[in-house]
């Protein structure tokens, strides 16, 4: 049997076991059975993540749970990927919040008027001062469909409001300092990066601004592209960088988001410019 029979064997068991059972009934109640099932299905569908242990599956798939975030791709609320672990040899499971999973979270708080996350178009940025913070956008005023950045804001219903804005160019380097993969021409970023670039501004808007008391966006910073060991009991989250300051991104040569065979990579300043460029030619 190979390695990766063994594992779908070994995750199928764990999951029909009556202590997987109980610990997602009580996180999900009814709604455990499917979220079960929903594990096998995206692992099953996944060839790179059958090869991850088992138990880092197991793990990220809890942290999804917890939050109530459904893992299954099409819905585009939270994923499991899966990681390189150098030190380790292994192939680890990564939980990653996606940028409608951040969406869906701050809507369910009851907290947020409005919230907002948009790409920005040439011409459409009318005014910025970081100093007051004061960003006038007005889509009536794009001159062509060139991108110069992205936008998140937010409203709460106590009336606070914060705006974050970030040019491409800051987004790309951004994703060059945290994301080693993204320097070496593979991964998320290189799949979708207008998808990636949204999400980073938006989490780190919510990380530095949105109200700490907020238990679900709290929790969500936390968890969000971490591994983790341990058990269901007691689980620790283990971050690329061996750090926890939580910098979004931050996949240090110690774990590496794993590619297929044959992938070619480019350089870190090449991989800069595609990104840029390609960003401006795709529909989102």
């Amino acid at each position: 049997m190979t390695q990766v029979q063994n594992n779908l064997v070994s995750l199928k068991t764990a999951l029909n076991s009556d202590g997987v059972k109980s610990k997602f009934f009580d996180m999900l109640g009814k709604k455990s059975a499917g979220f079960l099932t929903s594990i096998t299905n995206v692992v099953q569908n996944n060839d790179l993540l059958q090869k991850a242990d088992v138990n880092s599956i197991l793990l990220a798939s809890a942290q999804a749970a917890a939050l109530d975030l459904p893992i299954n791709p099409n819905l585009g609320l939270s994923a499991i990927i899966p990681f390189n672990d150098r030190k380790t040899g292994k192939c680890v499971a990564q939980f990653q919040i996606m940028r409608d999973g951040w969406v869906e979270l701050c809507l369910r708080s009851g907290q947020f008027e409005y919230i907002v996350n948009e790409i920005v178009y040439e011409g459409e940025l009318v005014e910025k001062n970081r100093f007051t913070d004061t960003y006038i956008f007005d889509e009536t005023k794009r001159i062509s469909n060139k991108i110069i950045g992205y936008v998140a804001s937010f409203k709460l219903t106590n009336g606070y409001k914060k705006t974050l804005y970030m040019s491409i160019e800051e987004i790309t380097a951004h994703g060059m300092q945290y994301s080693q993969t993204f320097k070496k021409g593979f991964g998320l970023w290189k799949d979708n990066f207008n998808a990636m670039a949204l999400k980073t501004v938006l989490k780190l808007l919510l990380k530095k601004y949105a109200p700490k008391s907020i238990e679900s966006i709290s929790q969500a910073v936390v968890s969000d592209q971490a591994s983790f060991v341990g058990t269901l009991d007691k689980q620790e989250a283990v971050y690329p960088d061996n750090q926890k300051d939580l910098d979004i991104d931050k996949e240090t040569t110690e774990y590496e988001e794993v590619k297929e065979e044959g992938e070619q990579t480019t350089t870190a300043k090449a991989r800069a410019d595609e990104a840029i460029a390609k960003a401006q030619t795709l529909e989102f």
